[in-house]
């Protein structure tokens, strides 16, 4: 099964952006044969409170993420199709997934809206690293730094393969991470230490720091999102 993932912009108001997402754009998909599942992943009113958490480097990072699991029978062309009806521009990037933590913990049904929050991190490779060690450094070094420094539910690598679209911010990877609400507006319990300071603290360092040795922060782009799988 491939993964494709869009990056979509749009010129109408959010409300009817999304609705017109979930709505139409789902339906046409699902009903597309070869599709095999959808994820959503919305900027909107309920990611409001996680504002300070986005980081923009680009002019406009995205408005809303639309993640396509397709097989063999059906090409990205036939995708394209079907997304560029519902917003003002889109970047196609076919992506290898790797889920490292499956959300086990805030299952739902298909087309609800996943509690917390999905926090978006748009990587790539500083000029100043060779890309095979800065993929070995994010893949077996900080994967355990993340996951052990933070609240997050669900943790999603995706490795970018190829890009097609207008204005691609050309991006390495896509990472996806699922947090508890109280974490968009809490360091303590983003740091997965509630109660406890200073234990916040030091996962913060832990996590920064280990961040330095393979993201230049002028390169990412961070967008807090509600998800929806389908």
């Amino acid at each position: 099964m491939r993964k494709l993932i869009y990056l979509l912009w749009f010129e109408t108001a959010e409300e009817r952006f999304a609705d017109a997402l979930h709505r139409e754009l789902v339906p046409r998909l699902r009903e597309t044969k070869g599709v095999c599942r959808i994820q959503l992943n919305i900027v909107d009113s309920d990611v409001e409170a996680a504002a300070e958490l986005r980081m923009e480097n680009s002019a406009a990072a995205f408005d809303a993420m639309c993640s396509v699991y397709l097989d063999d029978t059906v090409s990205g062309a036939t995708i394209d199709k079907q997304v560029q009806a519902f917003c003002a521009q889109f970047s196609r990037y076919h992506v290898n997934e790797i889920e490292r933590l499956p959300n086990t913990q805030h299952q739902t049904e298909a087309g609800q809206r996943t509690p917390g929050f999905s926090q978006i991190a748009l990587l790539r490779c500083p000029r100043r690293l060779e890309y095979q060690a800065w993929l070995d450094y994010w893949q077996n070094t900080h994967t355990t730094v993340a996951l052990e420094t933070q609240s997050t539910f669900r943790y999603v690598q995706n490795i970018v393969s190829d890009v097609a679209g207008k204005d691609v911010g050309c991006y390495h990877a896509i990472v996806e991470e699922c947090f508890p609400a109280l974490a968009m507006t809490n360091p303590e319990v983003f740091y997965n230490a509630e109660g406890n300071s200073q234990k916040q603290q030091d996962n913060m360092k832990r996590m920064i720091d280990s961040c330095v040795n393979f993201i230049d922060f002028d390169e990412i782009d961070v967008v807090p999102t509600s998800e929806y799988v389908y």
